[in-house]
């Protein structure tokens, strides 16, 4: 009968690496989630609160009503508050995503919402 001789080492770096790299992709994964998440709040947001602040007036078509969310969305990237037809407004809000351990490169995060004025 033959020994069993041998270390575990490399099975424990094996295990080690394979939980690092979960752990990694995971919080990755979680970041941009999140921040994609706050980018749709922060749409559904923006589009409920220019329908709320527009209702009782007569319609604007093609107005851009950005300015008038920028002081309550500080910390967006970019934001674009539209209505095609002056009832249904379209807002479409960015935020900038940054790794957490710097694996990938900073981009922006984008979402989109719409609210509609009921007469």
């Amino acid at each position: 009968m033959k020994r069993d001789r041998g270390s575990t080492l490399p099975l424990v770096i094996g295990l080690a690496s394979l939980l690092l790299a979960t752990i990694f992709t995971t919080s990755e994964l979680q970041s941009f989630l999140l921040q994609r998440s706050r980018a749709l709040s922060d749409a559904r947001f923006a589009a409920l609160y220019i329908a709320k602040q527009t209702s009782g007036f007569p319609p604007v078509i093609n107005l851009d009503y950005s300015p008038a969310v920028v002081g309550e969305l500080s910390q967006a990237a970019s934001i674009s508050v539209t209505s095609s037809d002056g009832r249904t407004f379209t807002a479409r809000i960015c935020h900038r995503w940054q790794s957490p351990f710097g694996l990938h490169a900073d981009s922006l995060v984008c979402d989109e919402a719409k609210s509609r004025v009921i007469y």
